[in-house]
């Protein structure tokens, strides 16, 4: 990617912090691979848990976003049950270019390759880079903080996610969440 395309990205990726309420943190050749990353607090009414976003635009003509929770939530116990949330949650990725996996590290991520020419249809980077992975996670944060203590299993996270999917909402009394 040449100077100005990183400009671009980058006017793009400072617009969009502010929106999300991001903090940059910009690339130090000594400490970071990636040119960008980007932290904020992912909420709903019940949980409050890091996001941390990392944006590489190095990738042979393509940026790359990795959106991956922190603290790490997963545990050698609990990976198999995130795994399986994981292959549920793509299903209803629809016009997102990314997917959701567990990564060696154990992290649960977001990642996508975008190619570099959706710089030059802003709305839609904007909506791969930050709006789709954004609410797709925000739907996800329920039963990823309720599997990370191993108080849901993968089968009643799956079954929430469905839930909220299918009809816009859940009851969460059905679920014991008030």
């Amino acid at each position: 990617m040449d100077r100005v395309e990183k400009e671009k990205l980058r006017k793009i990726i400072t617009k969009n912090a502010k929106l999300f309420q991001m903090t940059i943190k910009e690339r130090k050749a000594y400490c970071m691979k990636e040119d960008f990353h980007l932290f904020t607090f992912i909420e709903n009414e019940l949980f409050s848990w890091e996001l941390q976003i990392a944006i590489d635009c190095a990738t042979e003509g393509r940026i790359h976003l990795m959106m991956f929770l922190h603290p790490v939530v997963i545990t050698t116990k609990t990976k198999l049950a995130y795994i399986e949330f994981a292959n549920e949650a793509n299903l209803y990725l629809a016009s997102a270019m990314g997917r959701f996996w567990v990564n060696d590290d154990n992290d649960y991520c977001y990642e996508c390759y975008l190619p570099e020419f959706l710089l030059e249809h802003e709305k839609e980077l904007e909506n791969q880079l930050f709006d789709k992975p954004f609410a797709h996670f925000r739907d996800c944060l329920t039963p990823l903080m309720k599997m990370k203590n191993g108080e849901w299993n993968s089968e009643l996270a799956i079954k929430y996610l469905t839930e909220l999917r299918d009809k816009g909402y859940v009851d969460n009394e059905e679920y014991n969440l008030w």
